[in-house]
């Protein structure tokens, strides 16, 4: 048990396992501080990389534009939460549709379908939370101008499934 909590914690054994030390260090980001990408038409905002948390989850603030949508998709390799910091959106998940305004929390477990677009004249906000890590990756891939059959291998390569636009 103690080496699964060791694992989950992100803590190594070092030499006869006596001595724990965390395998992450320290750091602080300011406003409009991370790394910078754009991901179909957001700007993206890389606030915990896969290699500043040693795996563990990586955090987005994600800037989009009042004309903005995701396509409806599936992630089968990490848990998606999302925190809407301003605007209005509408969340799309299986067969529910759920509005959303500043304030408002969502859970998506991976293997559930899901997307949102922007609603109203005025861009969104949101915090992009992924456990595990490893969605950054996918991120920095999309940013290079690719066809539409690199993006979507490159999107089965990081276990996600693009199954076409939202539903209405």
């Amino acid at each position: 048990y103690l080496l699964s909590a060791f694992r989950l914690f992100n803590i190594g054994m070092k030499g006869n396992g006596m001595i724990a030390y965390l395998k992450t260090k320290p750091y602080a980001l300011h406003r409009d501080e991370g790394q910078k990408h754009q991901l179909i038409g957001a700007m993206i905002l890389v606030k915990a990389s896969s290699e500043q948390t040693g795996g563990v989850f990586n955090l987005f603030e994600v800037s989009c534009s009042p004309d903005f949508a995701t396509t409806f998709h599936n992630h089968y390799a990490e848990d998606v939460a999302i925190y809407v910091l301003e605007g209005a959106l509408t969340f799309f998940w299986g067969s529910e549709k759920k509005g959303a305004v500043a304030g408002s929390y969502f859970f998506l477990p991976r293997g559930i379908p899901h997307g949102f677009r922007v609603e109203g004249s005025t861009p969104a906000q949101i915090l992009y939370l992924t456990i595990p890590a490893g969605f950054d990756r996918f991120v920095i891939e999309q940013e290079q101008p690719a066809k539409k059959s690199e993006s979507e291998m490159a999107a089965a390569r990081h276990k996600i499934e693009i199954l076409g636009p939202l539903p209405e």
